[in-house]
């Protein structure tokens, strides 16, 4: 009969038998395929690349830009390992001196990194031990004096009434420091008598504040 095959099944059955063995077995797999390298086994997906960290450490070379108040001088280690300088600015409430070690941050949409935190400097100098300290204590009235080789006084150490009062010599007094001298304190008064007052550097001279009055 016309339209048969072999074993005895129309052109209909056939395409249906054919179409229901496909539908179960589903798609069939060639084992040893070859992926995208070039190289024959499965195919995996490509691992997610790890987020770059936007907060850093980094250390403070200056606190005082020339001409803009705010900015620190960082120096740090980018994501390239390179080391970068720059004046960055920080968040108001930070109070930093130089040496400290701070935390940079790079906010969404901002073009560059900001001082955001501050953690302090690592202190190499020796934990003061307290309990072999030597103490001498002063009564009402009298006077702690140092005097040289020749019996001059060098230093004059007594309590007054708002405080301790320290004269230095009867001459000249030289205060000389290797690196910094820094003189901290709620109000600083600086007096002189008809000598006047002689300030001298070799480098820049600034002066910072919220107003600065002459006479």
């Amino acid at each position: 009969m016309k339209g048969l095959t072999p074993d005895g099944q129309t052109l209909s059955e056939l395409l249906e038998t054919t179409l229901a063995g496909t539908a179960v077995s589903g798609p069939r797999v060639v084992e040893g395929a070859v992926n995208a390298a070039g190289t024959a086994g499965a195919l995996k997906p490509a691992a997610p690349e790890s987020p770059v960290s936007t907060v850093v450490v980094g250390e403070v070379l200056d606190t005082h830009h020339p001409h803009l108040p705010g900015r620190v001088l960082v120096r740090w280690l980018d994501h390239q390992g390179v080391l970068a300088d720059r004046w960055l600015q920080r968040e108001r409430h930070l109070s930093i001196r130089k040496g400290d070690r701070v935390l940079l941050t790079l906010p969404a949409g901002w073009r560059e990194w900001v001082v955001t935190g501050a953690l302090g400097r690592e202190s190499s100098e020796p934990i003061e031990d307290v309990e072999n300290a030597s103490n001498m204590r002063l009564g009402p009235g009298e006077t702690l004096r140092i005097l040289s080789h020749e019996g001059r006084p060098l230093m004059t150490l007594r309590q007054g009434p708002d405080g301790p009062i320290v004269e230095l010599g009867e001459g000249n007094v030289e205060l000389a420091a290797a690196r910094t001298l820094r003189l901290s304190a709620d109000t600083i008064e600086l007096v002189s008598a008809a000598g006047g007052i002689d300030l001298r550097t070799e480098g820049d001279t600034v002066v910072r504040a919220q107003v600065i009055r002459l006479n």
